[in-house]
């Protein structure tokens, strides 16, 4: 078994794609183990109010968009693939801090931080070199296994999760989650590493031929901030337990990893805008929808549609996205996505944090999906 551990681990060196893929799924199965799903967390655990909620996901999203072109300077210097490697300390940081608030009095000031600056280090490197090391007439299918991957440890995190915390503990736990995170990083800190010259400037972010892009990326950040905060906090309030949550994301995530797979295949084959305009359509009327659930079942089937129109229209979105950077300069279309993101971001959040109702944030999803179909190749 040794020696097969170290011929796998020969073949992730030699094989710069597999060492994207080997460290994205590393850290999402550590983050997933430890059960850190976050706005529930929060909630459930710390006993935060929608309020202090908002307020961490406004302190990360910005601080996310500031740190965008620092970090892209640091890449500069030391390299992308070495950014992505900076960025498992603060991971690991975030992790224990996250942890200890449930037993100190910890500001979600500092959490935020760290967030933000794992987040910052790590898909900026990422994204830039996933572009560079993906080739065109395949990425759609590379892209599709990236999200099989990804929704397959997200699947698997929390029962060796819960394993390992019923049998051995839970400082096991966190020294398991964080083995994972250096473990996911090790083929990338001995392979050759790339220094892209960084050359942008913030006025040319904002020229005429980017306009319709950040539309898009507005829209996209809208619709993840309700997703990845408020529809999760709103499948929790109804059904009232882990468990419930737990076999609901369990269930839709299994339909939508396997079937992110097949739609890479098929985003390789057809049209990608016409694809992407047609998931956005049906994954806009799934928001619409979602307020009138009020049972598991409904939640269920809501999440599986969802589930499966998202990547209907995000796996070619994806391909698009890395076929317009190869074409740019890098850094600054990265800039700029975090930039519209990040608008899109506070838009959601602002919109609830007003209104004092979660559900608004569905009604912004719901339009803000539209946007993709305002996206193309030119």
């Amino acid at each position: 078994m040794h020696y097969q551990s170290l011929g796998f681990m020969r073949y992730v060196h030699q094989n710069s794609l597999s060492e994207l893929y080997f460290s994205v799924v590393l850290k999402t199965l550590a983050l997933s183990m430890v059960g850190i799903f976050i706005p529930v967390y929060m909630y459930k655990e710390l006993n935060y109010s929608l309020n202090q909620i908002i307020y961490f996901f406004l302190i990360w999203s910005i601080l996310f968009a500031v740190l965008t072109p620092v970090v892209a300077k640091f890449a500069s210097r030391f390299g992308l693939k070495h950014m992505i490697i900076a960025s498992v300390p603060f991971e690991i940081s975030f992790i224990g801090v996250m942890l200890l608030m449930k037993t100190y009095n910890i500001s979600y000031i500092y959490p935020a931080i760290l967030y933000a600056i794992s987040g910052t280090l790590f898909w900026t490197g990422f994204n830039i070199e996933f572009a560079k090391v993906t080739k065109k007439k395949n990425r759609g299918s590379e892209i599709g296994f990236l999200y099989f991957l990804v929704i397959t440890a997200e699947i698997l995190g929390p029962f060796f999760g819960g394993v390992i915390l019923s049998y051995i503990g839970f400082s096991t736990l966190f020294y398991t989650a964080s083995i994972l995170l250096v473990t996911g990083v090790i083929p990338l800190w001995a392979s050759e590493d790339d220094h892209i010259p960084v050359k942008f400037s913030f006025k040319n972010i904002y020229r005429k031929r980017y306009a319709r892009d950040m539309i898009t990326f507005l829209g996209l950040g809208a619709r993840y901030m309700s997703a990845s905060v408020f529809w999760p906090l709103f499948i929790f309030i109804m059904l009232g337990t882990y468990f419930d949550l737990g076999v609901l994301a369990t269930g839709a995530g299994l339909v939508t990893a396997f079937s992110s797979f097949f739609v890479g295949k098929l985003a390789d084959r057809m049209d990608n805008k016409k694809m992407l305009d047609i998931g956005a359509i049906i994954h806009s009327i799934t928001w619409a929808i979602r307020w009138f659930a009020s049972n598991f079942f409904q939640l269920f089937i809501i999440e599986v549609a969802s589930g499966l129109s998202f990547i209907f229209a995000s796996i070619p979105f994806s391909a698009i996205f890395y076929n317009k950077m190869m074409k740019r300069n890098k850094v600054e279309y990265i800039v700029f996505r975090e930039i519209g993101f990040t608008l899109g971001k506070v838009v959601t959040l602002l919109f609830v944090l007003l209104t004092g109702n979660l559900v608004v944030s569905f009604l912004v999803a719901g339009v803000a999906t539209l946007a993709y179909m305002v996206f193309s190749e030119k």
